[in-house]
């Protein structure tokens, strides 16, 4: 019997965005005093969203490979939940990818034997907040950022918090080494 293990990491990545806060009148040194002045006042940008708390439980997921040429699901699902303070009907995405192309220590096992699929999304709490899947089939698990978008909605007025269910497959064709093989899984939260 050979034992694969995910560990779970989680990110966070809040993108600032390039507006300015306020805009100034420049006055060329020519002209001393502008011929046509400024009508209203500067649009002033939409805040940017916080992430306040990230968790992915449980922290690994273990894949008992013992079906030559099947998939084999995970132990148990991965859930991720996460609140978002100060934005206002802004946008946001949860990625998910691994940190290496290989499971550790069994370099003959390649990250792409696992795929990741979003079962459900669900906004807890939160003002006009929502919470979808984008990744309703298993999609083969990216080894590099920004990695596999699995979900995404809005964050409404106010706080708010939202849980993520994804399931994971191992696929086990037994052309791998038996051993027991971590393989670390990041979770980012991008809420510009």
């Amino acid at each position: 019997m050979r034992k694969f293990i995910m560990l779970a990491t989680v990110g966070t990545l809040v993108l600032a965005s390039g507006l300015a806060w306020a805009q100034k009148i420049r006055v060329s040194p020519r002209r001393p005093n502008p011929a046509v002045g400024l009508v209203g006042s500067p649009r002033s940008p939409q805040p940017l969203a916080t992430v306040n708390t990230l968790t992915a439980t449980p922290a690994t997921i273990q894949f008992m490979a013992n079906n030559p040429g099947s998939s084999i699901a995970g132990s148990s699902s991965g859930t991720v939940q996460f609140s978002l303070t100060g934005g206002f009907f802004g946008t946001w995405a949860l990625s998910v990818y691994s940190n290496s192309a290989t499971f550790s220590g069994c370099t003959t096992v390649p990250a792409s034997a696992v795929t990741v699929q979003c079962s459900s999304a669900t906004k807890n709490s939160g003002l006009g907040a929502s919470a979808s899947c984008n990744s309703s089939s298993f999609v083969t698990l990216p080894s590099t950022a920004p990695g596999l978008q699995v979900a995404n909605g809005s964050e409404g007025i106010g706080p708010s918090s939202y849980t993520v269910v994804l399931n994971y497959q191992f696929a086990d064709s037994w052309e791998y080494i038996a051993n027991t093989c971590p393989l670390i899984i990041t979770y980012t939260v991008n809420a510009p």
